[in-house]
């Protein structure tokens, strides 16, 4: 989808200016090389280093595309104005354009790039980066200079559950669920795995001092962000079940006034996601949780043990992994159901509800046909039984949502199928729906 949505806007005559955002490992330089591979190109991908070595590159690159030795120009100005001085107008891609960043004046001067020599000249150029929070800023933001320039956006998001199930492809469905429980849809994470010991791969590369993943969370936290103690104080209290702003702030040691920047960086992130109950509208009653795979794992499971797997000491995690883990699957679980219910593209809202003491996993309407479904995400290893359905049309009775004109459906989610006695129950009532991972996703058992 991504690269058609490139191809499209690169298609068109005249003069485009995409932009492309998404967390680091996501895959946007894969992208944005798969996407250049057949075509005319100057592609630089920008280092962490002082903003004159990546003006430098830039001369190279542009030397090499017009086998010409390398020109020595002393700004990215006068670099596309030479470009565009040419019949040979190349597609220009820009990498991690936020370590430009360094060169205080780099925003004003590519303003002028845009509206001074490229509107005319109808060339393609993209810029990526992902330091989102910077980007969505300098970049897109309302007081950036390019504010109301791009031709398009693209923000590049994890892969789904099914595009893991094909990553995987011939790995068992639990075992695929386990390793999107930990990679979550981040393909740099994904290439880890193999699937062939499940368990053995996610003890060796999080619970091992010289693995990539051991560090990830917390590098990230200090490559992207000014404060991440005060971050990682934030992920942690959320970890632990202080999912309402108070809570979070009091566990922080932070006054709740002052949270709400802190939280909204983290969103922007991809690495929490604030929820409400679905159809309650009240901003002050949301919750807080995790979003992202790999911190919710880690926060959960190496984090508390983080001093002692550093001095190679892994005991205490290995043994909290081994007796919580299958418990923790249950919340990976009703994730994946949701996405299941996306991609039917039949309901228009898809969320949890709770009131007081109830709760339901999975409340999805449609308003358009006065449809309402309610599921319940079961990963165990008994088949679950009709005292389940029972129950959750008890607590359907209390979700107010056109009471008296309403169309219900019942789902249920199981790890390891149904008793016999609920599958009769569901094939005399077409309103009831059963759902095994192996049904939901096309697998053999």
């Amino acid at each position: 989808m991504e690269l058609e949505s490139l191809s499209k806007s690169c298609s068109r005559d005249g003069f485009e200016f995409i932009v492309i955002t998404g967390r680091r490992r996501v895959g946007k330089t894969r992208l944005l090389q798969e996407f250049s591979k057949d075509q005319d190109n100057i592609f630089l991908m920008c280092e962490e280093r002082k903003w004159e070595y990546n003006l430098d590159k830039f001369n190279k690159r542009i030397g090499n595309y017009y086998d010409m030795p390398k020109p020595n120009y002393r700004s990215f100005r006068d670099c596309f104005e030479f470009i565009t001085g040419h019949d040979d107008k190349p597609l220009v891609i820009i990498d991690e354009y936020s370590y430009l960043r360094k060169n205080k004046d780099i925003l004003g001067e590519f303003q002028g790039i845009v509206d001074e020599i490229l509107g005319e000249s109808g060339m393609k150029l993209i810029l990526s980066g992902s330091a989102v929070t910077m980007m969505k800023r300098d970049v897109l933001g309302s007081h950036s200079p390019l504010y109301g320039r791009t031709t398009s956006q693209l923000n590049v998001q994890p892969l789904k559950f099914s595009n893991v199930i094909s990553w995987f492809n011939g790995v068992d469905i639990v075992d695929t669920i386990k390793i999107f429980g930990v990679c979550d849809g981040i393909p740099k994470y994904l290439e880890f795995f193999r699937g062939e010991d499940v368990a053995e791969e996610i003890k060796q590369n999080l619970f091992n001092p010289d693995a990539f993943l051991f560090r990830e969370p917390k590098l990230l936290l200090e490559e992207e962000l000014r404060e991440p103690v005060t971050y990682h104080q934030i992920l942690e209290a959320i970890s632990l079940g202080h999912t309402k702003v108070t809570d979070i702030a009091n566990y922080s040691y932070m006054e709740a006034k002052d949270l709400a920047s802190y939280l909204s960086t983290l969103i922007d992130l991809g690495f929490v996601e604030r929820e409400r109950s679905i159809l309650d509208t009240k901003r002050k009653r949301s919750v807080y949780r995790i979003k992202d795979n790999l911190f919710k794992f880690w926060f959960r499971f190496v984090s508390p043990h983080f001093a002692e797997i550093e001095s190679w000491n892994m005991n205490g995690a290995v043994e909290e992994f081994d007796g919580y883990f299958d418990q923790y699957l249950g919340g990976v679980f009703e994730r994946v159901c949701r996405q299941f219910l996306e991609s039917q593209n039949i309901y228009s809202t898809i969320g949890r509800w709770w009131y007081k003491e109830d709760e339901i996993d999975i409340v999805a309407i449609s308003n358009r046909e006065n449809r309402i479904l309610f599921g319940e995400c079961k990963w165990s290893d008994n088949k679950v039984d009709r005292s389940v359905l029972y129950h959750l049309k008890e607590k359907s009775s209390k979700v107010k949502w056109k009471i008296d004109d309403r169309f219900e459906e019942f789902a249920i989610f199981s790890k390891n199928g149904f008793s016999d006695r609920l599958k009769q129950i569901a094939l005399d009532n077409d309103r009831i729906h059963l759902y095994s991972i192996n049904d939901m996703f096309n697998k053999s058992k």
